[in-house]
């Protein structure tokens, strides 16, 4: 217990001075966070080994985050951004999937491996980008609402496509058919948008007098745990649950309670820890100078991937220069969604260790590269300058 507990707190610090430092030279806090986990792990100083308890706290820490980011989501701007996230998170995962099976045939000839190497390449992890954009005051901006909404639609489209291919590929992992993985997909989609449609104005006649009170915060942290444990019940990603839950809840009178308090937990002792756990994850054992390049073509075509193919997207709802770049950027980052897919992968012998292992080193660059852009494409020089071009037509 006295070792979990040094680690907590050496985490905490770390990861608060990094983030500290990181706003020194003007970049958001969460690139210090990341880079704290790394100089605490395996790959510089070896201080903390990454054990089940922070893994459990990590876990904790991406469901709160993306729970918060439901409660701070205006659905109102969510709703409208329908069509156009649907598009995009499309066109994030048409275009990896073309780019990365033809590059993977570069290095390999098995077309089942290089077909599963492109559905690696389509996932989007947007807890890191969630907290960027917080961060910039660009979560409600119309960047911002069509990056979330097109992740939490990438998440719903990418399952469907793992399922498809280990239905063709005859590898399924739980033994249900295709059919019975899309019924249960759908259910869930469907029983979640109805909740955010009617629930709201039921919860409100409950609470209309009752005054904010801890009961009020224990019962909607519950709800999102609750949410998050029925949508993996259902093959859909924790986060997306806690996500929806969060919209749900965002609609509520005692709104702005919850916000201020899940902050504090979430921001306060939870997030830093899932920041952290990224680079405490990194590890360059089997790192030779084949797989060098496989990574760097892996990360190419992650971040040119979903560039192109989102920011293209979000050109034909006739957005703005900045507007498609930012969203773009925003879906770069691939985080626990694409570790989780490459490892299907190789639990059913479709891809080897020499992919998985480039795959692991793709996720922690994309994860630190997106903080980093998503500033650049956010700051006022950078905006004025893409949207000259929009001027000049």
């Amino acid at each position: 217990m006295e070792n979990v507990l040094w680690n907590i707190a050496l985490i905490l610090v770390a990861t608060k001075v990094g983030g500290m430092i990181s706003r020194k030279f003007k970049m958001p806090e969460v690139l210090g966070a990341l880079v704290a986990g790394t100089l605490l792990g395996p790959i510089a100083f070896n201080l903390i080994q990454y054990d089940d308890n922070l893994k459990l706290l990590s876990n904790l820490g991406v469901i709160f985050l993306m729970f918060l980011a439901g409660l701070e989501t205006d659905i109102t701007e969510f709703k409208k951004a329908g069509k156009s996230a649907s598009f995009i998170a499309v066109m994030g995962i048409f275009v990896p999937l073309v780019l990365g099976t033809l590059c993977a045939f570069l290095f390999f000839t098995n077309v089942e491996e290089n077909i599963f190497i492109g559905v690696i390449l389509t996932a989007t992890s947007v807890s890191i980008t969630v907290e960027t954009l917080a961060e910039l005051g660009k979560l409600n901006t119309r960047s911002g609402v069509n990056i979330l909404g097109a992740a939490v639609i990438d998440d719903v489209l990418g399952l469907v496509l793992i399922s498809v291919l280990l239905a063709s590929f005859g590898r399924e992992q739980s033994g249900q058919s295709l059919a019975t993985t899309l019924l249960m997909v759908g259910a869930f989609c469907a029983a979640g948008v109805l909740a955010i449609a009617l629930l709201p104005k039921f919860l409100n006649k409950m609470t209309k007098n009752i005054r904010p009170n801890p009961a009020i915060l224990t019962f909607s942290l519950a709800a999102a745990l609750l949410v998050a444990v029925i949508a993996e019940r259902f093959g859909i990603a924790a986060i997306t649950g806690a996500y929806l839950c969060g919209l749900l809840l965002s609609q509520i009178n005692h709104k702005e309670y919850l916000l201020h308090n899940v902050k504090a937990i979430s921001s306060g002792f939870l997030s830093p820890i899932f920041f952290a756990s990224v680079g405490l994850e990194a590890n360059l054992n089997g790192v030779n100078s084949e797989v060098f390049v496989i990574t760097a073509v892996m990360f190419a075509v992650a971040v040119l991937g979903k560039v192109i193919g989102c920011s293209y997207a979000a050109r034909v709802f006739k957005m703005s220069h900045s507007e498609s770049v930012q969203i773009g950027v925003g879906m770069i980052s691939r985080g626990e969604v694409a570790i989780i897919t490459a490892n299907i992968g190789l639990q059913s012998h479709i891809i080897s260790q020499e992919v998985f292992i480039p795959t692991i080193i793709v996720v922690i660059l994309t994860t630190i590269i997106t903080p980093i852009l998503l500033k650049l494409s956010f700051s006022n020089k950078n905006t004025a300058r893409l949207d000259t071009l929009d001027a000049q037509k």
